[in-house]
């Protein structure tokens, strides 16, 4: 299966910050399954996917990766 969310992003984003993945699902108000759902990039909501672009200040066409 093609990656279409840009994970590298997330997971720098969390090392910067220096959040856990529980902080970091507190503050994007996910739970913890759908974070790792998203890090596999498996069966994505829009709507969560959103909240964590939300949360680190990008927009939402930026968690894609380009093909």
């Amino acid at each position: 299966m093609k990656e279409i969310i840009d994970v590298k992003m997330i997971e720098d984003y969390l090392e910067k910050n220096h959040f856990t993945k529980t902080e970091f699902c507190k503050r994007c108000k996910i739970s913890m399954a759908t974070l790792n759902r998203i890090l596999r990039n498996q069966n994505i909501n829009v709507l969560s996917l959103f909240r964590v672009a939300k949360e680190m200040n990008v927009p939402l066409h930026k968690m894609f990766r380009s093909i």
